[in-house]
């Protein structure tokens, strides 16, 4: 289980992107090297079953899902192993359908959120008795949303940072999930976002973030 510190957290998006080419070994090793702590990056399944690091809905106009790993180059989900045990991971599954190859492939990997925009896939993996915690990530607003993420078996909400105040954030912590914005890049908005009482944010720069949380530390 990730555990939450009284430290605000910041995981990297996708790594460092902004210094090193996303969803690579050496963007989350960067981030990690900033003092993030921990990453967050994009997973699918192809066609033959490869599990990728990737975030376009489709290549050359062919859904991605289509494809064969010798028809797309991207990293191999097992790149990630390394990362297992040394910092958070947030891994979020852009489409349902490969429940069983994630259970079997990192049902044991420490310290991961499995997240998707695809909610009935979290559903179902939260059916399935998953043993990692889960995560529903959200473009927009939605109506008693910590009711839902109750029901729907997630303990993390990852969403659109605009859409983020004190309100939601004291009615999800009410039920015990963990509220992590994603992409918020400027000084003021961590600042808003951790006045709101979130937990942490995903940034596209988490050096710039580590510096901005150790300066307010000393405030």
């Amino acid at each position: 289980m990730i555990e939450l510190r009284s430290v605000f957290l910041i995981f990297g998006h996708r790594g460092s992107p902004r210094r090193v080419r996303e969803n690579t070994v050496a963007s989350f090793e960067e981030a990690l090297r900033a003092g993030a702590d921990g990453f967050e990056t994009d997973l699918r399944l192809l066609s033959d079953n490869t599990a990728v690091l990737f975030h376009d809905d489709e290549v050359s106009e062919q859904i991605t899902e289509t494809l064969t790993a010798s028809e797309l180059v991207a990293d191999p989900l097992d790149l990630l192993a390394p990362f297992a045990g040394r910092c958070a991971m947030i891994l979020e599954v852009k489409r349902r359908g490969w429940e069983g190859v994630l259970l079997d492939h990192i049902s044991k990997w420490p310290d991961i959120v499995v997240a998707s925009f695809d909610h009935t896939l979290i559903a179902e993996l939260s059916r399935r008795n998953a043993g990692f915690p889960l995560g529903l990530t959200l473009g927009g607003r939605m109506v008693d949303v910590a009711a839902y993420a109750k029901r729907v078996g997630a303990t993390w909400f990852f969403p659109n940072w605009r859409y983020v105040d004190r309100e939601l954030v004291e009615s999800l912590h009410s039920e015990g999930i963990k509220v992590v914005p994603w992409t918020p890049n400027r000084r003021a908005e961590w600042d808003a976002l951790r006045n709101a009482g979130c937990d942490g944010v995903i940034t596209d720069l988490p050096a710039e973030a580590v510096q901005w949380r150790a300066e307010a530390a000393t405030l």
